[in-house]
């Protein structure tokens, strides 16, 4: 009998525990129900123009604002430096205080398959660029194939500036040119370092004759040098060599409608979306492979 007694009591208990888990379970998913939410809390880099900047003056600070008109919420930010682990510290964060019990819900600017989070269907793609002097030598110059065409004494001793790992110095390698390069680090530990210096300082002072940077930073970090003539041109690679990538926005795993939510946004907004980008000069891929790099048209 006392047997009979226990098993009544400990599946009486199990049934208790259940029953406590599947509310909090449901609890923990109206929490991630956005139309529970008030605020859109984007995920940003403080120091990343054209992207963002804490002052929101950024091409992503942009659309987060559209975005939440659209929505008709509040926006706000949490800000980390855009580097390893980036996701993790922010849009995966635990906050309690926050709607959706996170930092943060969304980064507008995003690889398709970001590591940590979940790409949405992409709305621009941007290239590698080069960034080159706007002199007579360089006259006709309108690629890096034309660069290679040109006569090679007159590239002797330019050095070129290239972040590691990137297909700016598998250019310049697969080129010939390792021995004019300067390398620099892609992700600095210091959160006021940004790659756009490369040009703006690096480039603009003559320590450097050309640099190799993803389009959206190196068109507006040149726009910012005004002691030296300078101009963008694309960047050709061979076939194994990608140079063009689209970008996307980044919401969190499990969270399809959240995910659906943003998407719409995207299809609806594109052109509007595509307005805010051309004000910032981003060299844009266009759907027969040519770049659009401010008013020109490259082919390739």
């Amino acid at each position: 009998m006392g047997l009979v007694v226990s098993e009544k009591k400990t599946f009486k208990s199990l049934c208790c525990a259940v029953t406590l888990a599947t509310c909090l379970g449901s609890a923990s998913a109206s929490d991630l129900d956005p139309d529970n939410w008030s605020t859109l809390r984007v995920c940003a880099d403080p120091n990343s123009m054209p992207l963002s900047n804490i002052k929101k003056e950024g091409f992503e600070n942009k659309i987060a604002e559209l975005l939440a008109n659209d929505l008709g919420w509040k926006l706000d930010y949490k800000w980390f430096p855009q580097r390893l682990a980036f996701f993790r510290n922010t849009i995966r964060a635990k906050d309690p205080s926050s709607e959706s019990g996170f930092a943060c819900d969304i980064a507008i600017g995003a690889s398709p398959d970001p590591e940590g989070a979940l790409g949405t269907r992409t709305y621009y793609t941007s290239t590698w660029v080069m960034v080159i002097p706007d002199t007579p030598v360089f006259e006709g110059i309108r690629s890096s194939n034309d660069l290679l065409n040109m006569d090679r004494s007159k590239l002797e001793g330019r050095k070129f500036g290239i972040f590691q790992g990137t297909p700016g110095a598998d250019w310049v390698v697969k080129n010939g040119f390792a021995g004019q390069m300067m390398p620099f680090v892609r992700m600095q530990s210091d959160p006021n370092e940004y790659p756009g210096l490369i040009i703006e300082k690096n480039l603009a002072k003559g320590q450097i004759d050309f640099a190799i940077a993803w389009g959206p930073i190196a068109a507006y970090s040149a726009s910012q040098v005004t002691d030296r003539k300078i101009r963008l041109i694309p960047l050709i690679g061979d076939k194994e060599m990608r140079t063009d990538y689209s970008i996307a926005m980044a919401v969190r795993y499990r969270e399809p409608k959240w995910k659906k939510m943003v998407e719409g946004f995207i299809s609806k907004r594109q052109p509007d979306i595509n307005e805010i980008i051309s004000k910032y000069g981003v060299p844009l891929v266009m759907a027969d492979g040519s770049v659009i790099i401010g008013k020109e048209k490259f082919s390739r």
